[in-house]
């Protein structure tokens, strides 16, 4: 590393753990980060309705949209902790969390919400009527001693809101969503999902119910920002565990290791890819897992190796090792994509794949052991491409039919064509060129030929 860093000075074992629980706290999403990086306009909108309610005793509720990754947890997170560090002597409100995932069902939740609530009676007797009036019942036991005083303001967060949405009848969304905007007790519901269609989902009554305010999270939009993402997930501020010194040199070593031209190309084919900052996060876990008082410092070498790792997508790993006539096959429907066609059959890859091989036969030979299979080799080969989804039956148009099944091998075909020859079925690549030309540039054992071929 750059010997503009001066010595160490002797790092305790008290400050090595401190650094790894804050840091990878950070990366696995335990702890929030110092700075949302580019979310200021949600975060600024959520605050205000949960404000709304905290101090005003004001119903709303809203849905908060945007890819996995893209910050929206977070931001809930980041706005109940402004809230109570705000109004700590201003309001008195609960809040409680509901998952999807977990709340499988509506009797389940109402039991976790009353669990949530610090609400000890038993439930049993209540939980034989209907949901509505057992969540009223729950509610007013949040009142006081004085019947005549009113319910503290409560804040629902749905996360995985759309699995919500698929209990029958719906009567947690609606019996929430019916009291908010009823301004009878003043609740706050913030539905947390990814679907951009989850509105579809609600049944007339309670999509009547609903503000129908929705709050949008985009996914960041420079490289810039992702990066910025990464260095307030890694940089340490001193404390009474963490000496300035040190903190300011494990600073310096995460700029450096941002800035080398390595990492910087890794982070920016992650943002081109994907844009999720959780796969990035994660990608340093494994450096800041290997600090210890002898090496304190990130290692460059341990950041690289997993970005290039994270970089190589499982579809690649797996078809890294495939035989070199199923690679051939595979640049002859990259050759047809590159002529216009969007979908091509077995015969029309033989088809390319012969008419180059026996075009370029000499040089072939000349560059290692190579020979024409014939077809129903290939299509052996072909069938094995289909079957690990690096080609997939082509979607045929509407009145056409669909898949039989869902089926992704030859022998589905569609329902206008499952009397077609599988030779003769459509298929599609579901590789980028760029990925054909990374799957033939890790392999050393491709005749020269075929690898111009590939990046022709």
């Amino acid at each position: 590393m750059p010997a503009r860093n001066p010595a160490l000075p002797k790092v305790a074992d008290e400050t090595i753990r401190a650094v790894k629980n804050t840091v990878l706290g950070r990366l696995y999403g335990r702890a929030p980060l110092p700075n949302l990086v580019g979310l200021d306009a949600p975060l600024n909108s959520i605050y205000a309705l949960l404000s709304q309610t905290a101090l005003n005793s004001e119903g709303n509720s809203a849905l908060i949209l945007g890819p996995r990754g893209s910050g929206k947890t977070s931001l809930v997170h980041r706005a109940l902790s402004m809230l109570s560090q705000t109004h700590t002597s201003k309001a008195n409100y609960h809040v409680v969390h509901l998952n999807g995932f977990v709340h499988t069902t509506d009797r389940i939740a109402l039991r976790d919400i009353a669990r949530q609530l610090l609400i000890k009676q038993d439930l049993e007797h209540v939980l034989i009527g209907s949901f509505a009036d057992a969540f009223t019942y729950i509610l007013n036991l949040l009142r006081s001693d004085d019947e005549s005083t009113a319910i503290p303001p409560v804040i629902f967060v749905l996360e995985e809101f759309d699995l919500l949405a698929q209990h029958p009848k719906q009567s947690l969304l609606y019996t929430l969503f019916d009291i908010a905007q009823s301004q009878q007790t003043p609740i706050a519901v913030l539905g947390v999902t990814a679907r951009i269609d989850v509105l579809d989902l609600l049944e007339k009554r309670v999509k009547s119910r609903f503000s129908h305010r929705q709050i949008y999270v985009h996914n960041m939009a420079s490289v810039e920002e992702f990066v910025q993402i990464a260095r307030e997930a890694l940089c340490i501020d001193p404390s009474h565990t963490v000496s300035e010194a040190f903190a300011q040199q494990f600073n310096m070593r995460i700029e450096d290791i941002l800035t080398s031209r390595t990492v910087s190309q890794h982070i920016e084919d992650i943002f081109e890819f994907g844009k999720d900052v959780r796969q990035l996060l994660r990608a340093f876990s494994p450096a800041v897992s290997q600090l210890t008082t002898v090496n304190p410092l990130l290692n460059a070498s341990t950041v690289e190796s997993q970005l290039a790792q994270t970089n190589t997508s499982a579809k690649m790993q797996i078809i890294s090792s495939i035989s070199l006539l199923e690679l051939c096959l595979i640049i002859a429907m990259r050759s047809l994509m590159q002529l216009g066609s969007t979908k091509y059959n077995f015969e029309m890859v033989y088809d390319e794949y012969k008419t180059f091989m026996s075009r370029h036969m000499m040089a072939v030979s000349a560059g290692g052991a190579m020979k024409i299979y014939k077809k129903p080799v290939a299509l052996k080969a072909f069938e094995t491409l289909v079957e690990l989804e690096i080609a997939r039956p082509a979607l045929m148009s509407v009145g056409e039919g669909s898949s039989v099944h869902g089926r992704n091998d030859l022998l589905a075909g569609t329902a206008a064509g499952i009397r077609a020859p599988k030779e003769y079925r459509m298929v599609q690549l579901m590789l980028e060129p760029s990925q054909v030309v990374e799957l033939v540039s890790g392999r050393i054992d491709i005749p020269a030929v075929i690898r111009r071929w590939a990046q022709q």
